[in-house]
C-alpha cells in the first residue's frame, strides 16, 4: 500500500476563528502554478494513484482537483476525516480498511496530516515530529498492522530543485 498525504497549496488570507471563514479560502494563481508544477514533477516518480481523498474545505478540494488534473484515472472522493476539526485517529482506522495493494492521495491541512503519518510511523502524534510545507508531500509504504517506511518528504521548492 502506498500512501500519499499532500498539503493543500498556498491559500488566501490567513487562519480565522471564524470558521466559515476559514472553510471557505481558497487557493492564490500562485498556488494553483506552484501545485501543478509540483505535480508535474511528482509524476516522474508516482506513476498512478487508485482513489485521491481530499478534505472538505474549499483550498483542499481545489488542492485535490488539481492533483486529480494529473492522475485523472483516480477515483476523487471528498472525505470528512480529512477535516482539519476532525480527529486524525479516524483517518488511521480508515486506512486501516482500504485494500493493501492501493495507492492513495489524501490531500488535507497541517498539523491534521502530519498526526495522521506520525501515528502510521508508530511515533506519538501529539508531538510536532514534522512540518509539511504547503504544497508538500510525503510518502508512505507498507501495509497497515505490519508497519510503514517513509519513503518520501519533500517540499515543493526542493522537488523542483532536484527535477531541473
Amino acid at each position: 500500500m502506498k500512501l500519499i498525504f499532500i498539503r493543500h497549496a498556498v491559500a488566501e488570507g490567513h487562519f480565522s476563528e471564524n470558521q466559515e471563514l476559514d472553510f471557505d479560502r481558497v487557493l492564490t494563481p500562485d498556488g494553483i502554478v506552484r501545485l501543478n508544477a509540483t505535480l508535474k514533477d511528482f509524476k516522474k516518480s508516482v506513476k498512478r494513484i487508485d482513489v485521491i481523498f481530499s478534505s472538505p474545505l474549499a483550498r483542499a478540494i481545489q488542492s485535490a482537483e488539481i492533483v486529480y488534473s494529473h492522475y485523472s484515472v483516480a477515483d476523487l472522493e471528498l472525505m470528512s476525516d480529512l477535516d482539519i476539526l476532525d480527529d486524525p485517529n479516524h483517518l488511521v482506522e480508515y486506512i486501516s480498511f482500504l485494500p493493501t495493494d492501493g495507492v492513495y492521495a489524501f490531500v488535507g491541512h497541517d498539523p491534521h496530516i502530519t498526526r495522521v503519518i506520525a501515528s502510521l510511523l508508530s511515533l506519538h502524534p501529539e508531538h510536532d515530529f514534522m512540518k509539511l510545507k504547503k504544497g508538500g508531500i510525503c510518502v508512505l509504504e507498507g501495509r497497515m498492522w505490519e508497519g510503514f517506511s517513509l519513503d518520501l518528504l519533500i517540499s515543493p521548492k526542493f522537488l523542483r530543485q532536484v527535477i531541473d
